[in-house]
């Protein structure tokens, strides 16, 4: 299963009576200038209960020491098997979930043993899950272990990495589903030593471009510091009513007053925390130039106030934030989600001048030390089209321009600097990344592409299937950018225009056909069984292609209305929950490599 592997800290429990075992680190060797390692050292509690070796994978973040921290940790058990200690096929396996504790100089809190699951084993691949059997409730305390591994490569001291190591063993329980406690962590002992290991040549797992930042699960903060319209329609009543974007809704009188309630209730940090307690574990936080520099528009400051405050709640639940500069001076789209509707008009001289010295700004604040351990990236322009008058070669040099100023402003020089793909897909930025990241070990300019299947004439005459089959065919691009580049998904949807029969049977379109047909248009609350397991299906496929070809993706979006909301799919058990559960895995074997250009994938305009 791994080639190499540098670290094992195996301890096999056979535990009769009272004993207790302890794995614990060896001496500390510290090499500057490597990839970054932690060991961990365990107090185990037995119980009376029949011992069985097994190897744990613990799948875990590791960040900078002695500074605070935090580590989540997922790990998952399996017996031991008699040829290899590192593989196990269709035995019985427990799943242990860790509650994130501190390190550094936080003090360690406690871990216990929180499920088990029979009759369900893990595969042999590095990208194996543990399915649900079909005669297995679901447990709230049970979940699939996706572990996503990729070779490691040196890293500099002091930034973040991370690490999927076999840890330790502890005795398999028998003869009981949901076993109590069956072990704490008594204490953490957390130093990083020089390390560099590899994964196997047959490993299905991406090799990605070194990157200073963990793999990102993500969502958007949209509809909040820049107002869209099908978002939060709520807002656009009374006198804001025939507004159709931010730079009109901020003309209208008492503007200020709508936006500032708006601000303090649409995201909140309990929020935050219950994206954290769904197993993500970033934000992407759209925000408009005008926060930065409003002069000579009706636009309201003081959306910075709120990003401040989001990247405090992010750091609290132990999350990352990409800021994203969505709206720029002229609109770069001629889009609401830009602030402003109708002309293109960002590549003046100008307005191209003014957009950089705005992320000069956010550079200096976001790209200072003291957010260096939850501010991991800056998304320097979104959705920008380059067509018509909009010339690609001006965004092109504009990209490189604005990269080079934010590298000379930010202090924490691991911050990823992301470019929209201009709609011209994330492959088509190689050579200007291979340029912008030369020779550096780890890779800081990225690019962020968008997939919707929802706005185009040809998606919307697929069935169901077809669309999962489109999003697989994403993969093979999409890795092949990964490997150059950092490369995300910043933006896509659980949405398709297809209606669900009561077969389960899936017809392109927004309106049934034939009795007890429901269509994913209809309101979320009243979405039966066979539409959310079919959104379910669509969600899961994307997130199978993002976590496997990607550095991370970011849904769209934490609040909104109907299936665009993150929370609302939780409720209704569209979204999984963790977001690594899956009831409908291994979609995506044997897709075909997507052919074509890109389209405009991008949100309704209003």
């Amino acid at each position: 299963m791994w080639n190499s592997l540098l670290l094992a800290l195996i301890a096999i429990l056979d535990l009769p009576g009272s004993a207790s075992a302890i794995t614990s680190a060896p001496e500390n060797i510290y090499t500057p200038a490597s990839a970054a390692m932690i060991f961990i050292t365990y107090t185990v509690e037995p119980i009376p209960l029949k011992a069985t070796p097994a190897i744990i994978p613990n799948t875990f973040t590791a960040v900078p020491f002695p500074a605070p921290a935090v580590l989540s940790a997922t790990v998952t058990a399996s017996p031991a098997s008699p040829s290899s200690l590192f593989s196990s096929a269709g035995e019985a396996s427990s799943i242990a979930t860790f509650p994130t504790f501190s390190l550094g100089t936080g003090a360690a809190a406690g871990i216990s043993f929180s499920g088990h699951r029979g009759n369900s084993h893990v595969g042999s691949g590095t990208r194996a899950s543990v399915p649900r059997p079909s005669d297995t409730p679901a447990a709230h305390n049970v979940t699939s272990n996706r572990t996503r591994l990729q070779p490691a490569r040196p890293r500099p001291v002091g930034v973040t990495s991370s690490r999927t190591t076999p840890l330790f063993t502890f005795p398999e329980p028998t003869d009981t589903a949901t076993p109590t406690a069956m072990f704490s962590l008594a204490s953490t002992l957390s130093t990083f030593l020089a390390i560099t290991s590899s994964t196997s040549s047959s490993s299905q797992s991406v090799q990605a471009a070194p990157s200073p930042v963990p793999f990102l699960h993500g969502v958007n903060t949209g509809g909040w510091l820049i107002l869209e319209k099908f978002m939060t329609p709520a807002l656009f009543t009374g006198d804001f009513a025939e507004a159709k974007d931010q730079w009109e809704f901020d003309s209208v009188p008492g503007s200020l007053e709508a936006l500032e309630k708006h601000w303090s209730t649409f995201i909140t940090e309990s929020d935050i925390q219950a994206i954290a307690a769904a197993g993500l574990n970033a934000l992407r936080i759209p925000v408009g130039f005008w926060a930065y520099d409003n002069a000579d528009t009706p636009y309201h400051s003081g959306a910075d106030v709120y990003v401040e405050r989001a990247i405090g709640w992010a750091r609290k639940s132990g999350m990352k934030v990409l800021v994203d500069l969505h709206g720029l001076p002229g609109s770069q789209n001629g889009k609401d989600n830009s602030g402003k509707g109708g002309e293109t008009d960002w590549q003046k001289p100008a307005n191209l001048e003014r957009s950089i010295s705005v992320l000069r700004t956010m550079a200096r604040k976001y790209g200072a030390m003291e957010y260096a351990d939850v501010v991991v990236g800056l998304q320097l322009i979104n959705e920008v089209i380059s067509y018509g008058d909009n010339l690609l070669s001006v965004t092109e040099q504009w990209a490189q321009d604005a990269y080079r100023a934010v590298k000379a402003e930010v202090e924490n020089q691991s911050l990823v600097v992301v470019m929209h793909d201009a709609f011209e897909t994330a492959g088509s930025w190689t050579d200007i990344a291979k340029e912008l990241n030369g020779e550096s070990e780890v890779k800081t300019f990225g690019v962020d592409e968008h997939f919707y299947q929802i706005f185009t004439d040809t998606y919307n005459t697929f069935s169901q299937d077809q669309h999962v089959q489109a999003a697989c065919s994403w993969a093979s691009d999409l890795a092949a950018a990964n490997k150059i580049m950092p490369t995300y998904v910043g933006e896509w949807t659980a949405l398709t225009n297809v209606c669900v029969n009561p077969d389960g049977s899936t017809i392109a379109g927004t309106e049934c056909t034939t009795e007890g047909c429901q269509c994913v248009s209809a309101p979320i609350e009243e979405w039966n069984e066979q539409v959310v397991g079919q959104v379910r299906r669509f969600i899961e496929a994307q997130l199978d292609v993002y976590e496997g070809s990607t550095s991370g993706h970011f849904m769209w979006s934490a609040r909104a209305t109907n299936g665009w909301d993150l929370m609302r799919l939780i409720e209704v058990g569209a979204m999984p929950n963790p977001i690594t559960d899956r009831k409908y895995p291994g979609q995506c074997e044997g897709s075909k490599r997507r052919r074509g250009g890109g389209s405009l994938r991008t949100r309704p305009r209003f």
